[in-house]
């Protein structure tokens, strides 16, 4: 048996020594080629290694030729598989390695291939003497009774093949089919394509459905989109400082672009107020919902702090007993949280009962929502905030209620020196230079104290450390930045 096989693979001339080479070329491209591609790789196994095996068998059961024979099946059947393993790896070779940076569309490359295989047969065919025109016939009679019952799907084929050509579509785009089926492209196959829904639910649509529809696609031509949502706010408030609050408060959203800038636009005017659009772009489609959401909640909370009303319809009706008592009691109880706030600024402290009493009756209370920033760092600021509830995050810290920020601006009028940024549903009692003005013009000698609690809080700052002691350098300048900020002159207490 073994001098019949070496004439076997003698016969075959160079071609068994070349499919030996296909099979260790596959074994190296299947560590090089994507995981996409690993079948194509197992296939082109399949057709060497058959090939050698049926050399294997025709040294068996058949004596050798030099040459294929007449009809010789067997034979024709094994050049037949070394044929399309070496189709097999030039694809490999030309899209994955020579072509690898560049995005070839799967149904072209499927197609060139699919050339390839009928080039290799018809040459193989040729060479076996066969008739290829009688085998032509035949295929074309087959093809067209096949084209006729399968119109169908031949038409999702085609249509598949236009949509790898033109490259309008592309796997990951977001996009909607006639305004009724939305998600991202999965894959374009040669008779679907198959996208993935908001709710996580993989949907196959017939290639045909898809280049007779209307498509919109949210990724091209650029991965910008613009959304709009609708508020109304009571007439009652002058539409630029509507457009001044809600374009604020949007502008600072991460996830909302700058370029183009997010805008505020009176659209119409409604009997219950004045109905405002609010534009904004942002980038990532795939979180259109829960941006949309931040958005207005954004714009809930910059209106709440504006004091500006949205005059939303309701049914509910609810009856509280507001008597005399009822709302004594709910004034002490706001009280008394307002004189614990300042108290806990150490700002503050030498302050007398009235001066403390009149500065809680002018201060604010502001709500921010989670992720909005209450304050950004090198901004311009002349106020203290004091956390009523709720939690911040300055820098690498967190603060909570009781805990304040701001002085250094309130104080001096320095710029912010740290974006504080609100981690919770916040509340906040605002104390700013106006509220702080008249009561520092009365005691002037206020500031020489408040500037030496200013230094340490900056010597601590610097040094990182909470008792480092400040230097009289520091309290002089910060007392003169004080009183040229109030416009006061101090006496030392």
């Amino acid at each position: 048996m073994p001098s019949r096989l070496a004439n076997e693979w003698s016969a075959q001339g160079s071609l068994p020594l070349i499919a030996v080479a296909l099979l260790l070329a596959l074994l190296v491209l299947r560590a090089v080629v994507p995981v996409t591609e690993r079948g194509r790789v197992k296939a082109g196994i399949f057709f060497a290694g058959g090939y050698l095996l049926a050399l294997v068998a025709l040294a068996v059961w058949r004596s050798p030729a030099t040459e294929p024979a007449h009809h010789d099946w067997a034979r024709l059947l094994a050049l037949l598989l070394f044929s399309f393993a070496v189709v097999i790896v030039a694809s490999l070779l030309l899209f994955d390695v020579a072509l690898g940076r560049r995005a070839i569309p799967r149904i072209l490359r499927d197609l060139m291939q699919g050339i390839a295989y009928l080039v290799a047969a018809l040459i193989v065919l040729t060479r076996s003497e066969i008739d290829v025109t009688k085998v032509f016939t035949a295929s074309v009679l087959t093809t067209a009774v096949i084209g006729l019952a399968l119109q169908e799907t031949l038409g999702n084929l085609m249509a598949g093949l236009t949509l790898q050509l033109e490259r309008d579509l592309e796997i990951g785009d977001w996009i909607s089919l006639d305004a009724k089926i939305e998600g991202q492209i999965r894959e374009i196959r040669w008779r679907a394509t198959t996208i993935v829904t908001r709710t996580g639910d993989l949907t196959l649509i017939p290639n045909t459905a898809i280049t007779r529809g209307t498509i919109v696609n949210y990724s091209r031509p650029t991965t910008a989109h613009r959304e709009r949502i609708q508020v109304r706010i009571d007439s009652q408030h002058p539409p630029g400082r509507v457009r001044e609050a809600v374009v604020e408060a949007v502008r600072a959203l991460p996830f909302v672009r700058s370029e183009p800038p997010p805008d505020c636009l009176l659209a119409d005017f409604k009997e219950d107020g004045s109905e405002y659009s609010v534009v904004y772009w942002m980038d990532d489609f795939r979180r259109h919902e829960p941006i949309n959401a931040a958005v207005r909640s954004a714009v809930w909370y910059a209106l709440n702090r504006a004091g500006m009303e949205m005059p939303f319809p309701t049914h509910n009706v609810r009856l509280t007993e507001m008597n005399d008592e009822r709302a004594r009691r709910q004034d002490d109880q706001e009280y008394a949280r307002r004189i614990d706030a300042l108290a806990r600024v150490d700002l503050f402290r030498a302050l007398d009962a009235q001066r403390v009493d009149r500065l809680s009756r002018r201060m604010k209370l502001l709500m921010f929502g989670p992720d909005e920033t209450i304050l950004r760092q090198g901004d311009p600021g002349d106020s203290l905030y004091v956390i009523r509830s709720g939690t911040v995050a300055v820098r690498a810290r967190t603060m909570t209620a009781g805990q304040f920020f701001g002085e250094m601006s309130l104080m001096t009028g320095a710029p912010r020196s740290a974006t504080v940024v609100a981690k919770s549903d916040v509340e906040c009692y605002v104390v700013d230079k106006e509220a702080f003005q008249q009561i520092l013009e009365e005691t002037p000698e206020l500031a020489d104290s408040i500037s030496d609690i200013l230094a340490r809080h900056q010597a601590a700052d610097e040094a990182q450390a909470p008792d480092a002691p400040p230097t009289a350098a520091q309290k002089t300048q910060l007392l003169a930045k004080i009183a040229a900020f109030f416009g006061i002159k101090p006496r030392a207490s």
